[in-house]
């Protein structure tokens, strides 16, 4: 009987790349990006499948957490994602590229040739443009292409907005808990601190908001966000935006 083979911290790297982009409901060895990323590491698509359910036991906004079989290193390469996701985000490129699934050149050098081409810029976030597509990725798919106000499920008009702002700290940039998916207009808004959310996840619109403007904000399904399939919004990143909020209220 064939050795079992540990999986290596850049398989796991791999598998977290997809894992955050994926629907639960896709953790299967018939999805082709299942598959695709089989191809790339050497393993089979039910490996990855299960790999992929073992790593949602590190989330813990989930009210049903995964088999609770994360390895040590999977813990390990979610707290560093968290912490520097440089990595995911090179793994992430590298399964955009065109041979990506067709075992073209190695992981290997497919790696050395992103690191090349960023080695011009420091490389804190790779790229704003990886960054910002992959974080797009993430946060649509955890509320399931729907404005988590209005429903608008039309993904030209929606916008992965963070809380605490691109410009504001580097290391949240791309963090799934620092994200809501929003409608262009609500974005807009919130992103200029015109709205923000309670404690309770409830809207709240700046007083300075002209009514025909705020008619628009209160055009909702609810006035409280619509909860993700995982990755909550941090209460703690909310507080902060909230005291930007009011800051920008005091000084008009």
């Amino acid at each position: 009987m064939a050795q079992r083979r540990n999986w290596t911290e850049r398989e796991v790297v791999e598998a977290l790349a997809l894992y955050l982009r994926l629907d639960f409901g896709r953790f299967h060895a018939r999805n082709p990006q299942v598959i695709a990323l089989a191809r790339r590491i050497s393993r089979t698509p039910s490996a990855v499948a299960l790999k992929l359910t073992n790593l949602a036991a590190l989330d813990d906004s989930l009210p049903q957490k995964g088999m609770a079989h994360a390895s040590a290193t999977d813990r390990a390469v979610w707290a560093d994602f968290l912490a520097t996701p440089d990595k995911v985000l090179a793994a992430f490129a590298a399964q955009q590229a065109p041979d990506s699934a067709s075992g073209g050149d190695s992981f290997a050098e497919r790696q050395a040739a992103f690191a090349a081409r960023q080695s011009e810029t420091r490389s804190a976030s790779v790229s704003p443009r990886i960054g910002q597509s992959f974080f797009r990725e993430v946060i649509l798919t955890s509320y399931r292409g729907r404005c988590a106000l209005t429903g608008n499920d039309d993904a030209r008009l929606l916008t992965a907005s963070h809380i605490v702002g691109w410009a504001e700290d580097e290391t949240l940039r791309v963090n799934p808990a620092n994200g809501i998916c929003l409608n262009a207009l609500h974005d807009r808004a919130f992103d200029r601190h015109l709205i923000t959310f309670d404690e309770d996840y409830r809207l709240k619109i700046a007083g300075d908001v002209p009514r025909d403007a705020r008619r628009a904000l209160e055009k909702v399904e609810s006035g409280r966000l619509e909860m993700p399939a995982r990755f909550l919004p941090d209460q703690g990143f909310l507080d902060r935006h909230r005291r930007r909020f009011h800051a920008r209220q005091r000084a008009v």
